[in-house]
Parts: structure tokens; sequence; C-alpha cells
């Protein structure tokens, strides 16, 4: 499960993540009590979906022997501003403050946490940014006997952060199959959001380690991805992961002929 390290870091990531995607509640007339009820039915959903997520990470990281930490999405320095505006530009985190009498030392500036901030703020709610966390990967002791390599391989690390992704596809697939009367649409929603976003090929987040991993698997698994959250709304299950699966064999070959065979 979840040490006490990363409690705090999933709490903050869970409202944060809650307020992007439920600060708009979808009504034209503000009220006080269902925007709070329709808060808290999201931040429930959206507990799930991402407690699930970090758990897809730890799960595949144990069985490749090792332990997958969470943590919030930060940079440690702004060395790409003007140096007119931050004129310290190297080991800018971590840096130690002074709050109600004790000193803290935040070890890295939440980039993710901040833009997800400013976009629902800025936009009431219409727009969102859902990445906000990532994983460290510590090596799990006297589990890795017999490997060939002590340390993760980049195909290893993109394999683990897949889990994540994916697992919020499994939640989606399993939601659509009893979403006969739109009931589950906002799950499906939250789901197909976080999928998408994990996605992203950012440094540090899940997408850029499938990329940098395999190509291959992040060009597979994202046309395997969006197919699913198209198809959702429109087919029953089995059809879905037909015609999702073709397609992703399908865009599978052709990137590695253009990729590996033309070339």
């Amino acid at each position: 499960m979840f040490s006490k390290k990363e409690i705090f870091p999933l709490i903050i990531s869970i409202l944060v993540l809650a307020l992007a995607l439920g600060l708009d509640d979808g009504t034209e007339v503000f009220e006080l009590s269902y925007w709070l009820s329709n808060l808290v039915m999201v931040t429930l959903m959206v507990a799930v979906s991402f407690l699930i997520h970090q758990l897809a990470h730890k799960w595949i990281a144990k069985r490749q022997g090792f332990i997958a930490e969470y943590k919030l999405w930060g940079i440690k320095s702004f060395r790409w501003m003007p140096q007119s505006i931050i004129r310290r530009t190297n080991h800018f985190f971590p840096r130690k403050i002074n709050f109600l009498g004790k000193r803290y030392e935040i070890k890295s500036f939440p980039i993710g946490v901040v833009i997800s901030l400013i976009i629902t703020l800025i936009s009431n709610g219409k727009l969102f940014f859902l990445a906000l966390g990532e994983y460290n990967l510590l090596l799990k002791r006297g589990s890795r006997v017999g490997k060939k390599y002590v340390h993760v391989t980049d195909y290893e690390d993109a394999k683990i952060a897949l889990a994540g992704p994916m697992s919020n596809i499994v939640l989606l697939l399993i939601a659509g199959f009893f979403n006969s009367y739109g009931t589950l649409d906002n799950f499906i929603f939250i789901n197909a959001a976080l999928a998408i976003f994990y996605m992203i090929p950012v440094h540090k987040l899940d997408g850029s380690k499938i990329f940098m991993g395999s190509t291959l698997l992040y060009v597979s698994s994202l046309i395997f991805i969006i197919a699913v959250i198209v198809l959702v709304y429109f087919l029953s299950i089995i059809p879905l992961l037909i015609i999702a699966g073709l397609a992703t064999a399908i865009g599978a070959v052709l990137f590695y002929y253009f990729s590996y065979v033309k070339n």
C-alpha cells in the first residue's frame, strides 16, 4: 500500500484533481447545495480512479523487483526563465521555509499542481490539467537476484509507467459495461481524462517514461487508449475491444514499417 511519505502528496493531488473536474458542475444557475454535492461525488470518483492508478504502478513495480513511491510532479530550477526574473537559476530547490514557527524543506516546485490550479481558476472550470504526480522507483533488496540488470531498464520502467493509464482504461471499461442508463458517465470521463493526460510525453510523467522505454509501445498503447475512449459510448465491450485491438495492430504495424523497415 502507500507509505506515510506518500499520504500528503496523494491527498493534495486528489483535492486538486477534484477541484479541476468539479468546479464547473454544468448548470447555468449556481446552487451551492448542488455544487457541493456534485463536488463530493467527483472527489470520491477521483479518489478511486487516482489511487488505483498509483496502485497499478506499485503492483507492476513490485513484480519487477522495485518499489514505486508517489510524489508530486515538480521541478528543481527555473533555468528556462529569463535571468532578470530568476537570478539564482541553479539549485533553486530544495529550499527551506519557516511556517508557524517550524522549518520545512520544499524539495521541488510542484509545477503540476500550480498549472492545474491556474488553468482551473482562470477558465472557471471549463478547462483543466490533470497530470499532477510522478513516481520514483526504489530498488527492493534481494528481489532481483539472478536478473541481468540490477537497476531498472528503460523498458521495465515503460511497463511500470503504462500500468497507470491502463488501469484507468480498465476502470473505464468496467464502468461502460454497467452504464446502461448513463449514470456512470462522469466516472468514465474522469478515467478517460486521467489516462490521456498521463500519456503526455512530458519529462517525468508516465508518457515520457513509456516513450523513452519503447516508442512502439507508446504509439500502440496511445492508439488503444484513444480508440477505447472514443468507442466506449457507442459500442458494447466485445466489439469495442475488437475494433480497438485492430486499430492498435494496424497502427503499430504502420509505425514499425515507416520507422524501422522503410528507413
